[in-house]
């Protein structure tokens, strides 16, 4: 789990990111990025119920969370990240999430 100092927690937040940060699109994931003024980065996860159920909304999150935790120190500080779940990363195994994470955070200049 990531600290709470490391969460996107409030809507207003979103709402800032999704329209003044930059949209980079991947075949699993959907990530938004913006710059802040923190020495950290702060993450937030988003799920839609277009994916499935809870049962898999909560099993996307728990992988998509699980790749940001790992990758943590891979990654430029001061951004905040948005992370949304596509509609097939229901069929997605780990690696292939973890990959896309990875390549979307190259393009957007933070790895």
């Amino acid at each position: 789990m990531l600290h709470k100092d490391w969460r996107i927690s409030r809507g207003k937040e979103y709402k800032g990111i999704y329209n003044n940060g930059r949209r980079i699109q991947g075949k699993y994931i959907i990530v938004f990025t913006q710059a802040n003024q923190l020495p950290h980065n702060r993450f937030g996860i988003v799920t839609s119920k277009k994916i499935g159920n809870a049962v898999i909304r909560n099993r996307a999150k728990r992988q998509i969370r699980e790749v940001i935790r790992k990758n943590l120190n891979n990654l430029r500080p001061g951004y905040d990240v948005v992370v949304v779940a596509r509609f097939n990363v229901k069929e997605a195994v780990f690696e292939l999430i973890e990959n896309d994470f990875l390549r979307l955070m190259g393009k957007a200049s933070l790895r």
